[in-house]
Protein backbone atom coordinates (compact mmCIF):
# COMPACT_ATOMS: atom_id res chain seq x y z
CA UNK A 1 0.00 0.00 0.00
CA UNK A 2 1.40 3.28 -0.74
CA UNK A 3 1.28 6.44 2.00
CA UNK A 4 -0.39 9.79 1.10
CA UNK A 5 2.10 12.11 -0.54
CA UNK A 6 0.00 15.35 0.34
CA UNK A 7 -0.90 16.58 3.43
CA UNK A 8 -4.17 18.62 4.63
CA UNK A 9 -4.16 22.26 3.16
CA UNK A 10 -1.60 21.68 0.66
CA UNK A 11 -2.70 23.28 -2.51
CA UNK A 12 -2.27 20.82 -5.84
CA UNK A 13 -4.07 20.93 -9.08
CA UNK A 14 -4.69 18.10 -11.62
CA UNK A 15 -1.73 16.52 -13.24
CA UNK A 16 -1.85 17.69 -17.11
CA UNK A 17 -3.04 14.40 -19.21
CA UNK A 18 -5.08 13.57 -22.16
CA UNK A 19 -7.64 11.23 -20.12
CA UNK A 20 -8.00 14.12 -17.67
CA UNK A 21 -11.61 15.28 -16.48
CA UNK A 22 -11.20 17.11 -13.82
CA UNK A 23 -11.49 21.38 -13.85
CA UNK A 24 -8.44 23.54 -14.05
CA UNK A 25 -7.88 25.71 -11.28
CA UNK A 26 -6.05 25.06 -7.79
CA UNK A 27 -7.59 22.99 -4.90
CA UNK A 28 -7.05 22.29 -1.27
CA UNK A 29 -6.67 19.30 0.25
CA UNK A 30 -9.38 19.23 3.01
CA UNK A 31 -9.14 15.11 3.95
CA UNK A 32 -6.83 12.38 3.82
CA UNK A 33 -8.94 9.18 2.93
CA UNK A 34 -8.20 5.30 2.78
CA UNK A 35 -6.27 4.05 0.15
CA UNK A 36 -9.23 2.87 -2.88
CA UNK A 37 -8.78 -1.18 -3.35
CA UNK A 38 -6.08 -1.26 -5.63
CA UNK A 39 -3.88 0.36 -3.01
CA UNK A 40 -3.59 3.87 -4.13
CA UNK A 41 -4.27 6.71 -1.40
CA UNK A 42 -7.41 8.95 -2.14
CA UNK A 43 -7.82 12.92 -1.19
CA UNK A 44 -11.26 14.61 -0.53
CA UNK A 45 -9.96 17.98 -2.60
CA UNK A 46 -11.45 21.42 -2.59
CA UNK A 47 -11.39 24.05 -5.66
CA UNK A 48 -10.80 27.68 -4.37
CA UNK A 49 -12.01 29.73 -4.58
CA UNK A 50 -16.02 28.22 -5.66
CA UNK A 51 -15.50 25.40 -3.73
CA UNK A 52 -16.08 22.85 -6.30
CA UNK A 53 -15.23 19.38 -4.37
CA UNK A 54 -14.12 15.87 -5.67
CA UNK A 55 -12.65 12.26 -4.46
CA UNK A 56 -9.16 11.78 -6.35
CA UNK A 57 -6.38 9.59 -6.78
CA UNK A 58 -3.14 10.56 -5.90
CA UNK A 59 -1.71 9.67 -9.48
CA UNK A 60 -4.50 12.78 -10.70
CA UNK A 61 -2.94 15.78 -8.81
CA UNK A 62 0.27 17.12 -7.86
CA UNK A 63 1.71 20.46 -6.54
CA UNK A 64 0.58 23.57 -7.57
CA UNK A 65 2.44 25.86 -9.58
CA UNK A 66 3.90 29.15 -8.44
CA UNK A 67 4.63 27.55 -4.57
CA UNK A 68 5.85 25.02 -2.18
CA UNK A 69 2.02 23.62 -2.41
CA UNK A 70 1.63 24.77 1.26
CA UNK A 71 -1.20 26.07 2.90
CA UNK A 72 0.61 29.31 2.87
CA UNK A 73 2.35 29.30 -0.20
CA UNK A 74 5.95 29.10 2.11
CA UNK A 75 8.80 26.96 1.09
CA UNK A 76 9.29 25.32 4.66
CA UNK A 77 13.53 25.36 3.50
CA UNK A 78 12.96 28.79 4.38
CA UNK A 79 12.68 28.33 8.43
Amino acid sequence: MTTHAFKIGQHVQAKETPLCNMPHGTFSIVNLLPSAADGVPLYHIRRIPDGDERIVRQYEIEVARGGSGDEFGRDERMH
